[in-house]
């Protein structure tokens, strides 16, 4: 792994900030280390606390922030940053854009992609169906994607079958069509 100060030399220390907000990682080489009050010397490692928290973790942060991917969602402009900053999507395609970005977010925040509460009466019946109709759709994706076509039809079958039997309508005990 390359110094992340100098991109040139290997990198032999790893140096890693954790706080609430954030984690700043940062790898240097020797001579980068020596430049910002880091003695290297053999096994041993002399640090100067304050010149490290201050001084190199400020490198860091500003090396990340000209690393982190740049692009923009395609129909609304946002950035990246721009979501992160405002902590909301502007249009609907930005989850699509920033999915892994979003997961990530969330997965720190030790949010789950998945709702696991109650759901009203009126729409437990339909909850086999979301699950199952979001299961069929991955498995198909992957057998098209592993080009197997007989499991991918099969899985089209079942959402076909799924969707069809979830349109019909669905009345609990007590409602009527009237």
């Amino acid at each position: 792994m390359k110094c992340d100060i100098c991109g040139i030399r290997n990198a032999v220390l790893f140096v890693q900030q954790v706080s609430a907000t954030r984690t700043v990682e940062l790898h240097l080489c020797v001579e980068c280390a020596k430049e910002r009050g880091i003695n290297v010397a053999g096994k041993n490692v002399e640090v100067a606390f304050n010149n490290l928290l201050s001084g190199i973790l400020q490198d860091a942060s500003n090396s990340n922030q000209i690393s982190q991917p740049s692009y923009a969602c395609p129909v609304c402009g946002r950035t990246l940053a721009d979501l992160k900053r405002i902590k909301s999507a502007g249009c609907p395609e930005c989850y699509t854009v920033f999915k892994s970005e979003i997961f990530s977010i969330l997965k720190n925040h030790g949010i789950e992609g998945t709702y696991h509460g109650e759901l009203p009466k009126k729409l437990a019946h339909f909850r086999s169906v979301l699950t199952d109709r979001m299961m069929y759709q991955e498995k198909l994706a992957e057998a098209v994607a592993v080009e197997d076509y007989e499991k991918a039809a099969v899985y089209r079958d079942r959402l076909r079958a799924l969707e069809t039997r979830s349109a019909q309508p669905y009345y609990s005990e007590g409602e009527s069509d009237e």
